[in-house]
Formats: C-alpha cells, structure tokens, sequence
C-alpha cells in the first residue's frame, strides 16, 4: 500500500523592519498564527527576543557605511531605506526557501523597501495599520508602491477609505482585522458599588491615544463626587509629560502608571477593572488608529470600553450596543459616557456581555488568521496569473 506524502507548505517571507516592538504584539500574534503556510519572518533589527521568540527569523546584514547612511536620512526627517545589499541577501535567501510571497508589515516599510518590492520574484502583500499613513511620504512616493504588490491589507474599513483616497486600486485593498484570544470563562460582569470606581487604558504612551483627556475626565468625575482608581498600562515618549500631567492636576492618589504589562499581569488588569477607556485621536501628523488591539482585548474580557468615533473604532463599537463613544477631545463627554454606564447596572451588564460576543464573531484570532491566509492564497493566484 502506497505511503501518501505530505505536500510541502508554501513558504512566504514576512518582512518587519524591527522585529518586534512591544508594542506590536498583534503582528507578532499573526507571524505566529499563521498555519497553511511555512513563514519565515525577515528583519534588519532583531528587538526583545525574549518576549518574541521565533525560529525561523532571517536578520539582514548591516550596511557597512549605515551609520553615516542614518545621519544623512534623518537630517532630513526620514527612516534609512533598504540598501542593495540588503535586497540582494534578501532575494537570495528567498530563492534558497523557494519563498512565493512576501509580506510586508507596515505601508512606511514598504515605501523603504521599494527595491526588494521591485525585484522579489513572487506575490507581494502590504499592510497597512494606521500610523503607516502619516504625512511623512507624499502622494508621489504612495503612486510607486501601489504598483508593486498584488494586495494591500488594511485593519479597518476607516483605513480602506485613506487607501483610495490616496490613490491605492480598490480592486487591491483587502480587510485584514488583526484578531485577539478570546478568554475562556469571563463571568458575567456587574456595575461597580460601594468602592471607589476602577478605570483602565492601556496603550502606549504618545499622543493619540487621547491620555490627556482620560486624565482631565478623572479629575473631574473625581470633582463630582465620584470616586475613582486609573490604571494606566503601557510604556511610551509621553510618559515625563503625562506624570507632569498626574501632578498639576492633583491626581497622584488616584492614578497609577502600571508601566509596559502583558501575559498574566495584563489579563487580570482586565478582569479587575471596571471601564476601559481609550479616547483616541489623530495627530497633527495625520497618525491615527486602526481599531486598537487594547480595545478588542478589553472586550473580549467582557469589560465596557467608552472609546472616540475615531479611526476605525466604530467597526468594532456600535454606541449603546457593545460599548459608548464619543468625539475626540471632548473630557466632559467621557466623564458623561461614565457616570451614564455607573448609573444604570442592566446597561452596563448587557454592554459588557454584547462586547465579548462581538468579539467572538467577528475579531477572534482564529476568524481573523482565516482572512489572511485567504489573502496570501488569493495574491498567489493573482501572481500566477
């Protein structure tokens, strides 16, 4: 009887210029997940390995005049691109896996990455994740990319809109939600009573995330009377201002800077809380949100998140629904979306039980991991002709 043999994983490159920010777990999340193909994950800096382990990563050599290549770009505000020998040890590896796509995280890598774009032999996708499509490149460094891929991914139907309006092909844009675990066993959750309320951001620290206003909101909400905890969990440039921040507006007893948190400490910040908060915003550098993983974790856990109609947000809350929102930079709406939910438990529990079920539907890991390996099929098919 004839042994049936098992065919081969196609092999992809996934492309990370750093591998990997803290802050990019999702990525991280995804690079892992994927199971129909052999992926082999290329970068240029290798960054907390520790904390993301992978076998088969690919680090690419340093340029010799690097440093002196670094100075020149960033006296002009701009990222080191790819060099030639970056993209020819780059396509040589490849060859050697026989890799049949490539996959670029991030649309600012893919514009530094044009060469390797140009020259890899196989389907090419990139993705887009929000604050890739900052006002740093123009409309003509945008017009050579959009040739050089089969697809682009974007995380929201909000960034599918930037796309086009940037002149990406619509037949080329596809939706890639980046998915969240969804825990096991959440209890049922009940509105906060006889203790001091418990409120949660976590993100990294830097200017969208909107902390600013999660602050001025526990300042007032504290000033009517209602007693309040804010934990905020992430690590980032806005740190020194944001303590400045605590201390002006007297709040050193009531929040406290948990720091970077993940794994066991970040689920049970989830499960001890009583209200997320994330009032995101766009910068004046047009960075912006796709919808925030911290979101979606929050509600997985069955936790309420009172979030902004920012972005694509509003893709994963309906108001009223499966969560609150508001407009950006408005503190005196976030502390009326709060004591709103406080004031009425069969709200606050129904909110929090639609908001787990929503994430199970529609931005689970597994439901999301799906969409992009449909993706990488769909681009090797394209490529084939």
């Amino acid at each position: 009887m004839a042994t049936q043999q098992t065919q081969p994983q196609p092999v992809i490159f996934s492309y990370c210029a750093t591998f990997l920010p803290r802050e990019m777990l999702h990525v991280y999340r995804q690079v892992t997940g994927v199971r129909r193909f052999e992926n082999w994950v290329l970068t240029r800096t290798r960054a907390n390995a520790e904390s993301f382990p992978y076998p088969r990563l690919l680090v690419l050599r340093k340029h010799p005049l690097r440093a002196l290549r670094r100075v020149w770009y960033r006296a002009q505000g701009r990222a080191v691109p790819l060099g030639g020998g970056e993209v020819r040890q780059a396509l040589r590896w490849a060859a050697e896996r026989q890799a049949r796509l490539l996959h670029i995280y991030l649309g600012s890598e893919a514009l530094r990455a044009l060469p390797l774009l140009r020259a890899f032999p196989g389907a090419r996708i990139v993705s887009f994740h929000g604050a890739d499509l900052s006002h740093e490149f123009t409309p003509a460094d945008y017009a050579r990319l959009w040739p050089q891929a089969e697809l682009f991914l974007c995380r929201s139907e909000s960034l599918r809109r930037d796309l086009l309006a940037k002149g990406c092909p619509a037949d080329r844009i596809r939706l890639n939600y980046t998915g969240v675990p969804v825990p096991e066993d959440v209890p049922q959750r009940n509105a906060p009573a006889g203790r001091p309320v418990r409120l949660l951001q976590v993100c990294r620290l830097i200017e969208k995330k909107g902390l600013d206003v999660t602050l001025h909101a526990t300042r007032r909400l504290r000033d009517a009377g209602v007693p309040v905890r804010l934990v905020l969990a992430g690590a980032g440039p806005a740190e020194a201002a944001l303590r400045a921040l605590v201390a002006e507006l007297g709040l050193t007893k009531e929040v406290h800077f948990a720091g970077f948190v993940t794994g066991d400490a970040l689920r049970a910040l989830y499960r001890e809380s009583d209200l997320f908060l994330h009032p995101s915003r766009e910068t004046s550098r047009g960075d912006r949100e796709g919808i925030p993983n911290s979101v979606l974790e929050a509600m997985a856990h069955a936790l309420p998140v009172i979030s902004t109609r920012h972005s694509g947000i509003p893709e994963a809350i309906t108001h009223g629904v499966d969560g609150l929102l508001l407009e950006a930079a408005d503190p005196d709406g976030l502390v009326t979306n709060v004591r709103s939910l406080l004031a009425t438990p069969a709200d606050y529990t129904r909110i929090s039980q639609a908001a787990r079920e929503t994430v199970i539907r529609r931005f689970s890991s597994a439901c999301c991991l799906d969409q992009l390996e449909r993706a990488y099929g769909e681009a090797l098919c394209l490529r084939s002709g």
